[in-house]
C-alpha cells in the first residue's frame, strides 16, 4: 500500500483508477482553507489539483482507460449548486450542466472518455435521474424503473450500457439495480429473464459497474451480499461472491476423498498385516472388503473397497499382492456431489526382524476418476456445473509389529508403530453446464501419518477369538491442498487449502475364526474427528495352502 498524500490538507480518498493502474483520481483537503478539491495522481507527477467549477468542493469519481479524461462533481461559484464535470488535459474542467435542477454528479466514464454517466436533479429539484452524456448529444435523462429516483454509477467500456440504482423516493432504503441500453432501462432481474434465466423474485439493490461490453454487471443484493450477473455464451445468471467461493472450495473434494479411500485400503483391509502370515513355503489367498461412513465435521458421505489378494512365504520374507476396487461419495454444499472410484494395486513384504519383531514394507498405486457436481444458487434457483477429472494416488508404508509382546487378563497384546505417506493428484478439468462453470488447475493433496497402537486377541470357544485395536494417529500436514483456476469469462481464483485435523484416536473390535475352510474376520472401526472415515466395517476371509 502506497500513501498518495494530500493536496496539503489532512484527508484524501481515492475513488477511481485507470485501466492500466497508472492514474488514480479522488478528492483531498487543500491547505488551510477547508476546501476539498478533485485530484489526479500519477507515480511520476504525484497528486495534481484539478480545481473546481468555481466553488470550494469537488471530487473525481471516474477516469478513462488511458487516464486522459476525468469525471466527477464540483460546486459552482458561491457553492450554490453542484454540477457534474468532465476534465481533460487540454480543455481543463468543463461543466456538463444538469437535467434542469441545481445538483448533479458524474460517476463513470467510458474507456475512451466520450461517454459520461451520473445523476442530476430535474427541474425544481424534486427528483434525481440517471443521465448519459456525450459530446454530440449532451445530457440525456435515462428515466427510472417506474420510480422517482435513479443514479447511474457505471458505464461499459464501449459506452453503450449504463448501470445503476433506482429508488422509490429520495433517501428510500428500498432500491433496485438497473441496466440501460438502446434507450431502455430495465432491472437486472428483467434483463436476465429476457435472456432465458429463471429468476423467481427480484433480489438486487444496486449495480455499481459493468464490463467492456455490458455483458457483466456487479453490485449488491438486498441482503447486502455482492453479486455478479451476466449474460454470456458460457453461462448466464446471478450469483453471489460468497456462493462462488464456497462452491469452488467444495468442488476440490475429489483429491481429498481419494486420499481417504487410500487410507482405508492401508488402515482398513491391511491394518493387521501380521494376520496375512502363513507358514514358510505356503501360499495365502484372501478376499477383503471395507464399507463405512465419512461424517466427520461438515462431511457427509460413504466409501468402501473390495479386494482380492495372495502371497507366498519364502522363509526370509513373505510377499503379498492385492488388487482392489474403491468407491466413495461425498455430499457437497447446495446439493452438490463428489464421487470417486478406481482400481489399486498394493504390494507388501513381511520381514521377520528378530524374535517377535516384524517389519512390514508396502507401496500402492491407485488410478481412478471423479464425478464432481458443484452446486450453487443461480438467481435464487438450484444450478450445477459438472466435471470429470482423473484422480491418481500413490503411497508407501513402513511398520513395526511386536507380535504378542505380552499377555494380560488372558489376552495377547501386540504393539506397533506405523508410518505412511500418500499423495493424490486431481487432474485439471473444465466444467460444463450451469450459469457459472469454472476451469480448475490440477490439485495435489498429501498425507504423512504416524500411528502408534496395539492389537489384542482374547480366545473364545474353539479357535474363535475376539480381536481389537486401539491407536493414536498424527498427521504432519497442517493444511490441505489449495484450489486455483478460473470462473470462465470472469476472473481467476486461488483458494487456500483448509486446515487439517491433525490428531485423532481409532478403536476397533471384532471376531475372528474358522469359516468355509479358511480364517474369517469381521471388525468394526471408529475414529474421533480427523481426516479419516468416521466409522467402517472391515471383513476378511483368508485361506492358506
Amino acid at each position: 500500500m502506497a500513501d498518495l498524500g494530500t493536496l496539503g490538507g489532512v484527508h484524501s480518498v481515492a475513488l477511481g483508477v485507470s485501466s492500466d493502474g497508472v492514474m488514480v483520481v479522488g478528492q483531498s483537503d487543500t491547505v488551510g482553507s477547508g476546501a476539498v478539491h478533485p485530484f489526479r495522481w500519477t507515480s511520476s507527477g504525484g497528486m495534481a489539483d484539478l480545481g473546481t467549477l468555481g466553488g470550494t468542493f469537488g471530487g473525481a469519481y471516474g477516469v478513462s482507460a488511458d487516464g486522459g479524461v476525468v469525471v466527477g462533481l464540483s460546486n459552482t461559484v458561491g457553492d450554490g449548486a453542484t454540477h457534474p464535470f468532465r476534465w481533460t488535459g487540454s480543455g481543463g474542467m468543463v461543466d456538463l450542466g444538469t437535467l434542469g435542477g441545481t445538483f448533479g454528479g458524474a460517476y463513470g466514464v467510458s474507456a475512451d472518455g466520450t461517454v459520461v454517466v451520473g445523476a442530476s436533479s430535474t427541474a425544481g429539484d424534486v427528483a434525481a435521474h440517471a443521465f448519459r452524456w456525450t459530446s454530440g448529444g449532451g445530457m440525456v435523462d435515462l428515466g427510472t424503473l417506474g420510480r422517482t429516483e435513479s443514479i447511474a454509477k457505471g458505464v461499459s467500456g464501449d459506452g453503450a450500457v449504463v448501470v445503476g440504482t433506482s429508488w422509490n423516493t429520495i433517501g428510500d432504503a428500498y432500491s433496485r439495480a438497473f441496466r440501460w441500453s438502446n434507450g431502455t432501462m430495465q432491472s437486472v432481474e428483467d434483463w436476465l429473464r429476457a435472456n432465458g434465466v429463471i429468476v423467481p423474485e427480484d433480489m438486487t439493490s444496486s449495480a455499481y459497474a459493468t464490463n467492456s461490453d455490458g455483458s457483466v454487471v456487479v453490485g449488491v443484493r438486498e441482503d447486502g451480499f455482492a453479486y455478479i450477473a451476466r449474460v454470456a455464451s458460457v453461462g448466464s445468471g446471478l450469483v453471489t461472491l460468497a456462493d462462488v467461493q464456497q462452491s469452488l472450495g467444495a468442488a476440490a473434494a475429489g483429491g481429498t476423498m481419494a486420499l481417504r479411500t487410500a487410507d482405508l485400503s492401508i488402515n482398513g483391509a491391511h491394518s493387521r498385516p501380521l494376520a496375512r502370515r502363513v507358514e514358510p513355503g505356503k501360499n495365502a489367498f484372501w478376499l477383503a472388503g471395507d464399507w463405512g461412513r465419512d461424517d466427520h465435521g461438515a462431511r457427509s458421505g460413504n466409501l468402501g473397497l473390495a479386494e482380492v489378494g495372495g502371497g507366498r512365504n519364502l522363509g526370509a520374507v513373505q510377499f503379498n499382492v492385492s488388487l482392489g476396487q474403491t468407491w466413495a461419495k461425498q455430499d457437497l454444499i447446495v446439493n452438490g456431489r463428489a464421487e470417486t472410484g478406481g482400481t489399486y494395486l498394493l504390494a507388501e513384504a513381511l520381514v521377520p526382524v528378530t524374535g517377535r519383531l516384524w517389519a512390514t514394507f508396502g507401496g500402492y498405486g491407485h488410478r481412478g476418476d471423479a464425478d464432481l457436481k458443484r452446486g450453487y444458487l443461480n438467481a435464487g434457483t438450484q444450478d450445477f456445473s459438472r466435471g470429470k477429472p482423473d484422480v491418481d494416488t500413490w503411497g508407501v508404508r513402513a511398520r513395526l509389529d511386536w507380535d504378542k509382546a505380552w499377555r494380560a487378563a488372558g489376552a495377547d497384546f501386540s504393539p506397533y508403530a506405523d508410518l505412511s505417506y500418500s499423495k493424490a493428484k486431481l487432474e485439471g478439468y473444465t466444467e460444463t453446464g450451469g450459469g457459472f462453470p469454472a476451469r480448475f488447475a490440477a490439485r495435489g493433496e498429501k498425507s504423512t501419518e504416524l500411528r502408534l497402537g496395539a492389537n489384542a486377541e482374547w480366545p473364545l470357544r474353539g479357535d474363535a477369538r475376539v480381536v481389537s485395536l486401539v491407536e493414536a494417529a498424527h498427521r504432519f500436514e497442517k493444511n490441505g491442498g489449495g484450489s486455483s483456476g478460473e470462473v470462465i469469462g470472469l476472473f481467476g481464483f486461488d483458494l487456500p487449502g483448509r486446515d487439517n485435523r491433525r490428531d485423532w484416536l481409532r478403536a476397533g473390535v471384532g471376531v475372528e475364526g474358522t469359516i468355509a475352510g479358511g480364517a474369517g474376520s469381521l471388525m468394526l472401526n471408529a475414529t474421533t474427528k480427523g481426516e479419516v472415515p468416521s466409522v467402517w466395517l472391515a471383513a476378511n476371509w483368508q485361506k492358506s495352502f
